[in-house]
């Protein structure tokens, strides 16, 4: 009976052994089976960590080179904004000046055309003096020549109304025996020769009997001859 009954107690102490090596085991199994998904899941999360710092490093340095060309964008603003001001100024002072000038030139315009009024009006009292003064010494001289201040009928076209008397070339001036009767200062008046059109000139001095007139810019003296006609325009 205590043979039965030790022999029982062995099994039953063998079977707890077996058990607990059974347990056992399974613990060391299942610690491993742990510590490997464990080592998994770190070298897996290392490996996120690493890929995550190259993703935010390849973002820094994105960062920075965006930076870098926005400081550069905003350098080369800064350039073009003084620049333009800079073009803007001098654009304005141009403008001023040009402004200055073209008032300038005006002047200076409307001074020269009131000196070329006084300049024709003295030259036109210059060639009628001497005119009178060698109507009054009875002589020609060696440049103009005076003639009667005749019209010849029939050697001239229809509406001639006089003729030149004198020619002063290094004045382009002119004296007709038209007087205040017929002409009037700032009339215009055709100078011809053979129905042929030689000159145009503008009256600058009436007396009673005669007159002085400018040839026009366009025209030249030099191909007036005394005694050549004139009209009125």
């Amino acid at each position: 009976m205590s043979v039965g009954i030790f022999c029982c107690s062995m099994k039953r102490r063998h079977l707890a052994i077996a058990v607990a090596g059974v347990v056992v085991i399974g613990v060391v199994v299942w610690e491993d089976v742990a510590r490997r998904a464990t080592e998994h899941r770190y070298h897996a999360a290392v490996e996120d960590r690493r890929q995550l710092e190259q993703r935010v490093g390849e973002m820094l340095a994105t960062h920075d080179q965006l930076k870098g060309e926005f400081q550069q964008e905003q350098q080369r603003s800064r350039e073009l904004s003084d620049s333009l001001v800079a073009a803007r100024g001098q654009l304005d002072e141009m403008t001023a000046r040009l402004s200055d000038e073209s008032t300038s030139v005006k002047k200076l315009q409307a001074r020269l055309a009131a000196m070329q009024g006084q300049m024709d009006r003295v030259q036109g009292e210059l060639a009628l003096a001497l005119q009178e003064r060698q109507q009054a010494e009875g002589t020609n001289g060696p440049g103009p020549v005076q003639l009667e201040r005749i019209l010849v009928a029939g050697d001239a076209p229809s509406g001639l109304r006089g003729r030149v008397l004198s020619v002063y070339q290094d004045w382009d001036f002119v004296v007709i025996n038209l007087g205040w009767d017929v002409v009037r200062v700032g009339d215009t008046v055709s100078i011809v020769r053979g129905g042929q059109l030689l000159a145009k000139a503008r009256v600058e001095r009436v007396q009673e009997d005669l007159c002085a007139a400018t040839v026009l810019p366009e025209w030249n003296a030099a191909a007036i001859n005394v005694n050549d006609a004139v009209q009125l325009l």
